[in-house]
């Protein structure tokens, strides 16, 4: 074996794809004329205008990477992709050693194995956790203080971490209920079936548990666990199972139609909430979501253009909205800038109210599936209102005007047409009607 295979010369680090928003970091280093690649775990993933391709490492240098100025948040991330880097370096080299030392022959396959358990290892003495719960505790703390980025590698918003906390609960609650312990390595299929089990049996403020809060716990225990895994906390891999999967239904929704609107938008109220019934006419007229109508401010508006600007939170994408006459007069109406916003429960309790004093009561009849059975049930139209309901009122009542669907998706922001699609909410009947105009069936 050469003696260039064990100094830091012959490993080196580079980006996967450079051309990308954000890469993963590669190791690579010859092992008897052979590559050996090994990638840092995902968290460590960077820009590539923060990468120094020739050193083969990340610029923590402020002088060098302009970006740094007055971010001591990135200054960190950086310093701590190096000093992964580092780590990653000093444990090939022991493993290489090792193996000249013992005068084995080092093949790639081995030589990575044992780079793995390297570096399991010295994570492994670095921390260790009681149970699952203490692990999820440190998963959250690591979101919060942004060392844990999302796929475009900014911060999660604080409605993600509220989600990672209340799966934490749901966890800690079965934990107690089966009176166990749940450590890493038992977060297995035997688990998985006995958590569904376990909340289908289980009852919360407002009822039994519903698939898709069923499937949002399940798809934020998999998160967790695969960064575990990922990050040598532990070896247990059945969260890979394809059993271990995700429930996910497609829940009957509905939306306002623009004549509902119109009542919801006359009716005489007092302050609070005319506040909340502005908000939503608001979002049913730009297709908003809350988190971003709770963060409208005056510098979103341009009434000399009749538009709407902003980076809307849950996905950064930047949206320009054509102000509608409504809206416009809403906002004149509290000096030229949006109505105050109350929080989102209250929000909800009142447009149920407020949809009942506009008399939109029609009774709507869904399948519905809770505790893990499917029925039939029946609700007043007011009372399946929500924030989110003035979304789908956009979208629906736009599509149903004849505003092409690729133009509506520029402002609701989805990124392709079958899940835009899912937002309409047009009924079969109202789909026959109108299809009676159309030449085909007036032939």
């Amino acid at each position: 074996m050469k003696e260039t295979f064990y100094g830091r010369d012959a490993i080196r680090f580079s980006l996967k794809n450079a051309t990308k928003e954000m890469s993963l970091i590669r190791l690579r280093v010859n092992i008897n004329g052979n590559r050996l690649t090994y990638y840092l775990p995902s968290d460590y993933k960077i820009r590539p205008k923060h990468w120094d391709k020739v050193a083969g490492f990340a610029i923590e240098d402020a002088k060098l990477n302009p970006d740094l100025k007055g971010k001591p948040q990135l200054q960190m991330i950086l310093r701590n992709i190096n000093k992964e880097i580092e780590k990653s370096t000093n444990a090939l080299i022991k493993v290489l050693e090792l193996h000249k030392l013992q005068e084995s022959y080092s093949t790639v396959d081995i030589v990575r194995e044992e780079l793995r358990k390297e570096l399991n290892r010295e994570q492994k003495e670095k921390m260790a956790f009681s149970d699952f719960v203490a692990f999820m505790d440190y998963y959250i703390s690591l979101c919060r203080d942004g060392l844990i980025l999302n796929s475009k590698g900014v911060k999660l918003v604080a409605g993600t971490i509220r989600n990672y906390i209340s799966t934490q609960s749901a966890i800690k609650r079965y934990s107690s209920n089966r009176r166990i312990k749940l450590r890493l390595d038992g977060v297995t299929v035997d688990f998985y079936n006995d958590f569904i089990k376990y909340l289908n049996g289980a009852t919360h403020a407002r009822g039994k548990y519903k698939p898709n809060v069923i499937g949002k716990f399940v798809k934020n225990v998999k998160v967790m666990i695969r960064y575990a895994y990922e990050n040598g906390y532990t070896t247990n891999d059945e969260f890979m199972r394809k059993e271990f999967r995700v429930y996910k239904e497609n829940v009957e929704t509905i939306y306002l139609t623009e004549e509902e609107l119109e009542r919801i938008y006359d009716l005489k109220l007092p302050d609070n909430q005319a506040n909340v019934r502005d908000n939503f006419i608001i979002a049913s007229y730009t297709g908003l979501r809350y988190s971003d109508i709770s963060r409208l401010a005056q510098r979103h508006l341009n009434f000399e253009k009749k538009i709407i600007t902003i980076v809307t939170q849950k996905t950064s994408a930047l949206v320009v909205i054509p102000m509608h006459p409504k809206v416009e007069e809403i906002l004149h109406r509290h000096g030229n800038q949006p109505p105050k916003v109350q929080c989102n429960q209250s929000t909800n309790r009142i447009l149920k109210k407020l949809c009942r004093l506009a008399e939109i009561t029609d009774l709507i009849s869904i399948i519905e599936t809770t505790g893990g059975e499917r029925d039939e049930v029946t609700y007043e139209k007011c009372n399946m209102v929500t924030s989110h309901t003035a979304r789908r009122s956009f979208a629906t009542n736009a599509y149903r005007a004849g505003i092409p669907s690729l133009a509506i998706m520029q402002i609701t922001g989805h990124s392709t047409e079958s899940s835009f699609m899912r937002y309409i909410r047009v009924s079969k009947e109202e789909n026959a009607f109108t299809l009676q105009s159309h030449a085909f069936f007036s032939n």
